[in-house]
């Protein structure tokens, strides 16, 4: 059972780095590698397609579908090395796995939307360019956030987009650091005590 659980353990592994490698290659010019990008596809795209084909993970210019895929074999994994190390797997911890593995996703996210919110602060302060394409590529990605948490305070119209992406971007760092340093540890270890 053992040597069984260290190869699955294995290809778990194996098939997480060539998942995250065909991610961040699909965001270049994969056809330019040729026959080992179609290898690669055909390790991959059938696994990928399972997610993608899931409406609510898509919305608007993000599709997070392949972030699911990755965070469904790092739960998958956690659960092999629990039995690895303890020989059995408890609800709790397949609870705390699986709510680890969301706030990664989720962490990821905040981050992202985190920085992007930030540079493009500095930029607005430095009265940068803002018709310049990086500036709008940035809007892009941070203003579908804003415009949701200016929906939420219902504060929309009362402020100025500067305004509105300072507030959003203190939020999104309060949301984080609450998360991270507080909730995401004590809801863990909540899983972990149930003993079944």
């Amino acid at each position: 059972m053992l040597t069984v659980l260290i190869i699955i353990q294995v290809i778990l592994i194996a098939y997480l780095f060539i998942l995250a490698l065909r991610i961040v290659l699909g965001w270049f010019a994969p056809q330019a590698l040729g026959r080992a990008w179609d290898l690669l596809s055909r390790a991959t795209d059938p696994y990928l397609a399972i997610f993608s084909r899931m409406k609510f993970l898509r919305k608007g210019l993000f599709d997070f579908s392949p972030i699911a895929a990755v965070l469904v074999i790092v739960v998958a994994l956690d659960l092999v090395n629990q039995l690895l190390y303890y020989g059995r797997v408890s609800l709790g911890f397949f609870l705390a796995s699986l709510f680890s593995a969301a706030w990664s996703g989720a962490r990821f996210l905040l981050l992202l939307f985190l920085i992007v919110g930030v540079i493009r602060l500095v930029a607005m302060a430095l009265r940068a360019a803002s018709a310049s394409g990086i500036w709008r590529v940035l809007d892009m990605i941070i203003q579908p956030v804003v415009a949701w948490v200016m929906r939420l305070f219902r504060l929309k119209n009362r402020v100025g987009y500067m305004q509105n992406l300072v507030f959003t971007v203190g939020l999104l760092l309060v949301v984080w650091l609450f998360m991270e340093l507080w909730a995401v540890p004590r809801i863990v270890g909540l899983f972990q005590m149930i003993p079944f």
